[in-house]
């Protein structure tokens, strides 16, 4: 559920929905998602979201690949943690859970235009049985995972410490550290600085895995002081500042709750800066309000050395911790890993890249001048035993038919070679790593598709030494991989219009994609089964078994048209598709220039030699008329975007 899919279609249908509902609804499919076979890999692909290397932090033993989590309290009962672990998290904390199951019979309420969350039963949980479980259960998880421990309300000293240290106990062979929830604790009057104190102390001496403070931000200086020197000495490593602010005018019937989001943001960064001077060499997590990459900024700038998203996935979306990873990356003053140096087979990678492109274009353009001129080649009629002019008085369209094919091809030729040379140059050229996987993904398929005509015993002995040509520049182009995660431009900090209008025109991008591959496969299968759709006959005015009867090569000459075409479309559109779903970032003007430029060859090959040749069926070319449309919208809605940085 990547931004340009959450934002335009699941939140407006989930916020229709209670809270709740919704909750559930979103959890329990993208956990269902990660369990079945390959999930982890179509969310990986989908929103292509693996932390930049750079990013990685190392706190004692433990390794974070970005300083960004998720908080505690948004999937309390484990469901999609396997699936959440791959949204481009360094970390995830979970719980609250407590010993016993809390039941607190809370509501969650969304105030969409203030863009909070009120919880009034911020401890509610199943327990740790049912938690541990749970966790025992979710493999995959390669990313630190920490737990909110909470005791029941109104325990004594006593029963708090034995509840937190069998939960330590039990929980400390699935975890990284551990976070102490006080907000059940906070102000009542037997908890005083010696009482925190031999209670921390407790807990401390039950681990050797960080200890974490969890504090809401409301506190006052008067409040938070003495538990935050009672942690210091204790000998906890620092604390998260999370849980929301306190709000006794809530709308969750005239009841105290929590309230996380925008509204609490401000007092959050404000208690981060305020701890980070009373507690100088302590690990804080900042959260609270992280709406936007800016947010997350902000609170690193205050004195977070981590910070964790609660709400800001709820309206912002699952796109939002690589939106900060990136921005992350691109506002510190990061020294890029050097470059490997690479021997060079008589041209830099991206140079042969370009030479694939090049050879593709020039492959398409000549392929569109036979087939708007005499369509056959040589070969062709020997194949045949026949001329051109001999197929002419056997089917006057014929010869029409087969130029619409080839010339749909020729352009989808055109297409993947301006694709592959805007990738090599822009992306190998400076060794990122999505744009080696585009053309790996394309080019694999596309070389692959030479096979699909073979059984029929036509043999293409121009698309032969075309593929034998450029295979191995194909093959020279991606011969080491490509390790940069990203181009170094402006940081996009805000959710601001250019952003929401280029993630609409981003998923119509992607349905293209989607449509471009499934109509090649649609066509590869007709070339290699029946060859013809209905409104092919009536174009010819005949029958499959009549063109058959009149020469029984004609058929298979035909399919080999039908299958070239339809595996270069799947390899276009595999290429579109992954450009559409990992390439749209603010300031990348190549990509809006790539789409257009490669979409240019194709829609006019497509439909224009329709009209050429009077092949006109409406039903045929609605869907070519569907994508025309959609592609100049795109086009439209992306161009601010990635135009303006």
């Amino acid at each position: 559920m990547p931004d340009w899919s959450y934002q335009t279609m699941f939140r407006p249908l989930l916020f229709l929905m209670p809270p709740e509902r919704a909750k559930s609804i979103t959890l329990k499919s993208i956990g269902t998602l990660a369990k079945i076979p390959g999930g982890p890999s179509i969310i990986e692909w989908m929103g292509h979201m693996e932390p930049p290397s750079q990013l990685s932090k190392t706190m004692g033993a433990i390794t974070f690949p970005t300083p960004v989590g998720l908080g505690a309290g948004l999937d309390t009962e484990c469901i999609a943690i396997q699936a959440l672990s791959k949204f481009g998290f360094g970390f995830l904390e979970l719980g609250p859970v407590s010993k016993e199951p809390i039941d607190s019979h809370g509501t969650v309420q969304r105030d969409i235009t203030a863009m909070d969350i009120h919880y009034s039963g911020y401890l509610s949980n199943n327990g740790i049985n049912t938690f541990l479980r749970r966790l025992k259960g979710a493999s995959g998880i390669k990313i630190p995972i920490g737990v909110r421990l909470a005791c029941q309300p109104e325990t004594s000293l006593r029963e708090a410490t034995e509840e937190l240290q069998e939960l330590i106990d039990r929980l400390e062979g699935f975890c990284s550290f551990f976070t102490i929830d006080t907000r059940t604790n906070i102000g009542q009057p037997e908890w005083s600085h010696t009482t925190w104190v031999e209670h921390f102390s407790c807990l401390r001496n039950q681990t050797d895995l960080p200890l974490l403070l969890a504090v809401p931000p409301s506190l006052t200086e008067a409040e938070a002081l003495p538990i935050l020197t009672s942690a210091k000495e204790a000998g906890l490593n620092g604390l998260v500042v999370a849980g929301g602010s306190i709000q006794e005018d809530s709308p969750c019937a005239n009841t105290p709750v929590y309230t996380t989001g925008k509204s609490s943001h401000e007092q959050a960064v404000k208690f981060v800066s305020w701890a980070r001077e009373q507690w100088s060499d302590a690990l804080i997590v900042g959260s609270g309000g992280i709406l936007e990459p800016q947010d997350a900024l902000t609170f690193l700038a205050a004195g977070a050395n981590f910070v964790q998203l609660h709400s800001g996935l709820v309206y912002s979306g699952p796109g939002l911790p690589k939106r900060i990873n990136e921005a992350i990356l691109q506002s510190q003053p990061i020294t890029d890993p050097p470059q490997e140096k690479r021997p060079a087979f008589l041209f830099p990678l991206w140079v042969w890249g370009i030479l694939l492109g090049v050879g593709m274009l020039i492959g398409g353009v000549l392929a569109w001048l036979v087939a708007a001129t005499t369509v056959v080649l040589p070969y062709d009629e020997r194949f045949l035993g026949m001329s051109a002019d001999q197929l002419t008085l056997l089917n006057a369209q014929i010869l029409s038919f087969m130029s619409h094919d080839r010339i749909s091809l020729a352009g989808t030729m055109i297409s993947i070679g301006v694709l592959y040379s805007q990738l090599a140059y822009h992306g190998l050229r400076k060794e990122i790593h999505w744009t080696r996987t585009v053309l790996l993904v394309s080019g694999t398929v596309g070389f692959s598709s030479f096979f699909l005509f073979i059984g029929y015993g036509y043999f293409d002995y121009v698309h032969a030494i075309l593929a034998l040509v450029l295979f191995p520049m194909f093959l020279l182009a991606l011969r080491t991989p490509a390790k940069v995660h990203l181009t170094r431009l402006p940081p996009q900090l805000h959710n601001d219009r250019d952003w929401q209008m280029a993630l609409w025109g981003q998923l119509l991008f992607v349905i293209i994609g989607f449509g471009l591959t499934g109509a090649g496969i649609i066509i590869s299968i007709i070339g290699v089964t029946g060859v013809f759709v209905p409104s092919d006959l009536v174009f010819l005015c005949v029958s499959a078994d009549t063109l058959q009867s009149y020469n029984e090569r004609l058929i298979p000459v035909i399919a080999h048209d039908r299958a070239g075409f339809g595996g270069a479309l799947v390899s276009n559109g595999l290429a579109v598709l992954l450009i559409s779903l990992w390439g749209i970032r603010r300031g990348e003007a190549w990509i809006w220039w790539t789409l257009f430029l490669a979409g240019i060859p194709g829609f006019v090959s497509g439909i224009g030699i329709h009209f050429t040749v009077g092949y006109v069926d409406f039903t045929h070319l609605l869907p070519a008329y569907v994508a025309v449309i959609i592609f100049l919208v795109a086009l439209v809605l992306l161009k601010p975007y990635l135009s303006r940085t």
